[in-house]
């Protein structure tokens, strides 16, 4: 399966703020969408992500000020991106190996959607149980 199989079962808009809006504001958002990150854009392109572990970093330091604080300063811009053609296991792995739970999808520079390792993870386990049911049927036949 691939990240456009995952896509596919999420909502298909995908929630982003500019960078130079506030902490306070991105997380509103966050709260009200019920969600674990915002895609960071400048004029609509790709610049970073703002997630959880972000804001727990900004409210350590600075909890006061979270208004005054812009997202283009606090943001991770270090992104691994995926593509929609690319393989769920692949990018499950580099979700574990790199320790990160959100990622980017881009077509060209377009921004696609944002799948997150429990996307990942439902996918692998929908494709397991789904190749253990064949597996059944061909050993033990239909039930």
């Amino acid at each position: 399966m691939s990240v456009k199989d995952i896509l596919k079962d999420k909502a298909s808009s995908v929630l982003s703020i500019e960078e130079d809006r506030n902490v306070l504001e991105a997380t509103q958002m966050m709260v009200g969408a019920k969600v674990g990150s915002l895609i960071v854009t400048f004029q609509g392109k790709l610049v970073g992500i703002f997630t959880e572990r972000d804001l727990m970093r900004v409210v350590a330091k600075d909890h006061s000020n979270l208004d005054k604080i812009k997202l283009k300063d606090v943001m991770t811009t270090q992104l691994t991106v995926a593509g929609p053609d690319e393989d769920v296991d692949d990018i499950l792995n580099n979700m574990i190996t790199k320790r990160f739970r959100h990622m980017p999808v881009l077509d060209g520079d377009k921004i696609i959607g944002l799948i997150s390792i429990g996307d990942a993870v439902k996918t692998k386990l929908t494709r397991t149980q789904a190749e253990m049911s064949i597996l059944r049927e061909y050993m033990y036949g239909p039930h």
